[in-house]
């Protein structure tokens, strides 16, 4: 049974999976796999040495992960390099530009409340690591891997040299800088706190920061991408031109006008994809989506003759769906949005900035750019389930959703999926109208909770 969710390891810090014997285990059984890391060659480059580079948001559970996690890999020879507080993608990125990396880890638990963490492993490529390398992980960490002897040399401390070479590279994306710009930011008091500003300022803008007081309790509480209110009410108060939210490891971003609007990865997707278009760099001319992106992307998009696949939900199938159709730009609704040309994994920081290039090069603010695309009516509702049968099979089931996706038409769709990691079915539409849209959910969800409601 695998030990991994939909994006790492992920629950409650210092129970379950990440109690200090579980992850003293998870630590023997990677260590067990690396050494072995000429069988996945896709995951890590056994010719680059053997560094682990592991990196954190600002969770107080972290330090006491960093330790817990690397008394394994210590033992058995890796050079574990701690990289600090940074956002994913910078991990990311340093992972990527470093000649000694093997594997990197973030220990992160994203979007969720202070209380939790997470582990996630990247490739030496930035990627996240195949499905094949997190099945042998979770075989071996249920075997019970017997951990290696503790070894003689500590961890290693490049939390400066990291955060200033990924500083680096985001100005460095952006060559003809934001010079003028008034820019608010909210970083969930999470990993982009202070690093985002620095960013910022270094390509010449004016910034205002919320959310950039972290104190190991507080990340994402009532601020950041989940919460993006606060930023919004703040661009519009303040006369700033615009506002990015990020979460608490930095991989997402959600933008606000200067009139307070709030729009979600979606829209960032209708511009880029436009973008990369006339910069003659879509050569597929296709966007990545998810099954969960609006209709009004889709339109949008073929509205400038850009055709819009749709991949599961995750950032980690949006990247594997890229790399397949070699296509570079794609993401989530949610605000993960990834650019193949600058990363392997979604930037918050970087989405940003790339969103401001977008807009300069058409000479428009965020509520012009907006015109592009109209969202369509969109409701997510759960349902707790006994079972997770398949849909086919549930008569009423299948038949209600056939009724609703007749009458919806060519105007709307319906989507049903379970969750990966609780009881649950999650019914998605999409319709015209905000009443019809939620009517006849309800009417699906009825008749779910009729069928297979536990």
């Amino acid at each position: 049974m695998s030990i991994f969710g939909t994006d790492g390891v992920r629950g409650r810090a210092g129970e379950g999976l990440l109690s200090a014997d579980s992850v003293a285990k998870i630590s023997a059984a990677l260590a067990s796999v690396l050494q072995e890391r000429e069988n996945f060659s896709s995951d890590v480059d056994s010719a680059r040495g053997q560094a682990v580079y592991i990196g954190r948001d600002t969770r107080a559970s972290g330090p006491d992960l960093l330790a817990q996690l690397s008394g394994g890999l210590l033992g058995a020879g890796f050079d574990v390099c701690d990289l600090g507080v940074l956002p994913t993608p910078g991990i990311a990125e340093v992972a990527r530009s470093a000649g000694e990396c093997c594997l990197a880890i973030v220990l992160s638990a994203s979007h969720n409340p202070a209380e939790d963490n997470g582990i996630k492993l990247l490739s030496s490529s930035g990627s996240k690591v195949s499905d094949r390398f997190e099945d042998e992980l979770s075989a071996r960490f249920s075997e019970g891997v017997p951990p290696a002897e503790p070894g003689s040399s500590g961890v290693r401390d490049l939390s400066g040299e990291a955060r200033r070479l990924y500083a680096e590279y985001l100005v460095s994306c952006c060559p003809d800088g934001l010079d003028g710009l008034k820019v608010c930011l909210d970083a969930a008091n999470g990993a982009a706190s202070g690093i985002a500003a620095e960013v910022f300022l270094g390509l010449g803008a004016e910034v205002r920061a919320i959310g950039d007081q972290p104190d190991g309790t507080n990340i994402n509480l009532g601020c950041g991408a989940l919460y993006p209110d606060a930023l919004a009410a703040d661009v519009k108060e303040s006369g700033f031109d615009i506002g990015f939210c990020f979460d608490g490891d930095a991989d997402r971003m959600i933008p606000a006008s200067g009139t307070g609007r709030i729009f979600d990865g979606d829209l960032v997707l209708a511009l880029g994809g436009r973008h990369y278009q006339d910069a003659g760099k879509l050569p597929g001319k296709a966007v990545v989506g998810t099954v969960m992106s609006n209709i009004g992307l889709a339109r949008s998009l073929e509205d400038a003759g850009i055709s819009l696949i749709r991949a599961q939900v995750g950032d980690r199938n949006v990247f594997k769906e890229m790399v397949a159709g070699g296509h570079p730009v794609g993401g989530e609704q949610s605000g993960h949005i990834i650019f193949r040309d600058h990363s392997s994994t979604g930037d918050g920081i970087l989405a940003a900035i790339k969103l401001l290039q977008f807009l300069q090069g058409y000479g428009m603010n965020l509520d012009r750019g907006a015109e592009i695309m109209t969202a369509y009516p969109q409701v997510l509702k759960n349902v707790r389930v006994r079972e997770k049968v398949e849909l086919e099979t549930v008569e009423p089931v299948r038949e209600i959703v056939a009724d609703v996706e007749q009458r919806l038409g060519v105007e709307g769709r319906v989507l049903l999926r379970y969750s990966g990691t609780e009881s649950l079915l999650r019914v998605m539409l999409e319709g015209p109208e905000q009443q019809l849209v939620d009517q006849l959910c309800d009417d699906i969800c009825g008749v779910v909770e009729d069928s297979l409601g536990d």
